[in-house]
C-alpha cells in the first residue's frame, strides 16, 4: 500500500453533504383490511420537510414504518412507489413465516431503489397477499409512516454522466427540470 498516495488522496477528498431524516407523513390511524384477491393502496402526499431543518431533496434511502397483522404473515407482500414512479418490493412472501399473532409492529421496511430521486409528491404503498394465498387470509394494515433519508444538496454534483439511460442521468435531469419550474 502506498501511504503517501492515500494521504494525498485524503487531502483532496470531497465529502457528501449532511444527511437529514424527514418524517414525511403518516396514515390517519384508520385500520384498513387487505382485500382478498386485490391490493390495498394507500398514499401519502409529502413536501419532504421543505423549509425545515430536516428538508430532504435527494434521497439516500426510504423507510416505510408499518404496523399490520395477518392470519399468515408470510403471505403478505408490500410495494412502495415513489413520486418519480420507482416501484420497490419492500416485503416479499416468505413460505416459512407462519406467524398469525405478532404481525409487524412499527417495522421499518427499507429501500434504496429511489436513490437520489426528488422525494416531493405522492408516495404509494401497496399491500396484498401472494398469488394463491389470498383466499385463506385476512390482513389489516394499521399504520404507515413514511421516513425519508437523504441530503438537501446534490451528493453527486461532481460525478460525470457516462450513460444517458443510467439512474444518475435520470435523476440529474429530473432535478434540473424541478429547478426550472
Amino acid at each position: 500500500l502506498d501511504a503517501g498516495a492515500m494521504v494525498a488522496l485524503a487531502k483532496q477528498w470531497k465529502t457528501v453533504p449532511a444527511r437529514y431524516h424527514c418524517e414525511a407523513g403518516a396514515t390517519d390511524g384508520t385500520i384498513r383490511e387487505i382485500p382478498s384477491g386485490k391490493s390495498l393502496f394507500l398514499t401519502i402526499e409529502t413536501t419532504s420537510c421543505a423549509g425545515t431543518d430536516t428538508e430532504v431533496n435527494y434521497l439516500e434511502h426510504v423507510q416505510a414504518v408499518i404496523t399490520l397483522n395477518s392470519t399468515r404473515r408470510g403471505d403478505v407482500e408490500l410495494f412502495l412507489r415513489s413520486p418519480m414512479g420507482t416501484r420497490s418490493m419492500i416485503l416479499s412472501s416468505r413460505p416459512n413465516d407462519e406467524d398469525s399473532h405478532d404481525g409487524f409492529t412499527k417495522w421499518p421496511f427499507m429501500t434504496t431503489h429511489p436513490w437520489a430521486e426528488y422525494p416531493r409528491g405522492k408516495w404509494s404503498l401497496e399491500a396484498r397477499f401472494a398469488n394463491g394465498a389470498e383466499r385463506h387470509n385476512r390482513g389489516f394494515l394499521k399504520e404507515w409512516t413514511l421516513m425519508l433519508h437523504g441530503t438537501r444538496d446534490a451528493p453527486y454534483s461532481d460525478l460525470p454522466v457516462t450513460d444517458p439511460h443510467s439512474k444518475l442521468a435520470i435523476v440529474k435531469k429530473a432535478h434540473e427540470d424541478k429547478k426550472k419550474m
